[in-house]
């Protein structure tokens, strides 16, 4: 039991410094191609942070563990609205561009569609498939309506290579972590009787957030909400359309069914809060934060 502890606490340390060196050169790289900052911010940083919730879900799919893939992916969702931004917004409340309600809204309306698919209690390939197929479209919009290309310097330019050398080393270590947050999770969860399923909407899902939790709290910290609330919009996006796509497509999911009649909705809750505060006032309020982090301790207590 210890050793499975051990190797599930070196397995997040790798995923979160895999993560760090992939977003700083990603986001090199995109400086060095010219790509617009807005960007960055709304993609990259997500997918670079997102990037544990991929390879959790996508391995735990491979290995046949259902709960792990899907529990993972919603309770990263759920923790990174409820619990990052409920903890982000305590701290100061983060005022945004109209623009953010408009992408939290599509992030409601794609979990909206997820919880369809749901609905007879398995997420087939060609199912999972949709899911990735509505990103590609999501991408594609962004890179027509906000990519820009700007005068690339030589000195920057030089540095590509070794860039992307670090990207494609990064990503080695977050899958390597990955593969060491999953093998020790589903251990310690058929040690002590709990259900995969519990495992991975609180102990996985909680761990492969933190990249997130440390990027906007620095960006709350820095005073720059638009990258705190952007980041996390933009990873829930991905956590509900490829996390939970490619896990399927490696493997139809079996959905439990404390996921599709508890979980879901509760996240569609707190994406529905969100949406509508952000519209209103165009801001994470320290009040509407206070109700995000009651949901998620409620959360909690339910699960334990």
């Amino acid at each position: 039991m210890i050793q499975e502890l051990i190797m599930f606490i070196v397995g997040l340390a790798l995923l979160i410094k895999g993560s760090d060196e992939f977003v700083e050169a990603g986001c090199r790289i995109a400086k060095g191609f010219g790509v617009s900052e807005f960007l960055i911010a709304l993609v990259l940083a997500s997918i670079a942070t997102t990037l544990p919730e991929v390879t959790v879900s996508a391995i735990a799919a491979y290995e046949g563990n259902s709960g792990i893939a899907l529990g993972n992916a919603v309770g990263s969702a759920l923790a990174n609205i409820a619990l990052i931004l409920g903890v982000s917004g305590l701290i100061m409340p983060l005022k945004v561009d109209e623009i953010a309600w408009r992408n939290s809204l599509f992030m409601l309306a794609v979990t909206v569609y997820a919880w369809f698919l749901m609905r007879d209690m398995v997420i087939s390939r060609f199912e999972g498939l949709s899911l990735v197929m509505i990103y590609l479209c999501f991408l594609y919009y962004l890179y027509k309506k906000h990519i820009a290309f700007e005068e690339v310097g030589d000195g920057r330019s030089r540095n590509v290579r070794k860039d992307v050398v670090i990207l494609f080393l990064s990503g080695a270590v977050v899958v390597a972590g990955a593969r060491m947050v999953v093998t020790s999770a589903v251990t310690m969860a058929r040690t002590l009787g709990i259900p995969e399923v519990v495992i991975g909407l609180t102990l996985v899902s909680v761990g492969t957030s933190l990249p997130e939790l440390a990027n906007s709290l620095a960006a709350t910290l820095k005073r720059i909400p638009n990258i705190s609330v952007g980041n996390i919009v933009g990873a829930n996006i991905l956590n509900i359309l490829m996390v939970i796509g490619i896990a399927s497509m490696i493997r139809p999911i079996t959905v439990d069914v404390s996921i599709y009649s508890f979980t879901m909705p509760l996240t569609l809750l707190v994406m529905g809060i969100l949406t509508l505060s952000l519209r209103l006032t165009n801001k994470v309020s320290r009040a509407t934060s206070a109700v995000l982090l009651m949901i998620y301790a409620y959360f909690l207590y339910s699960q334990f």
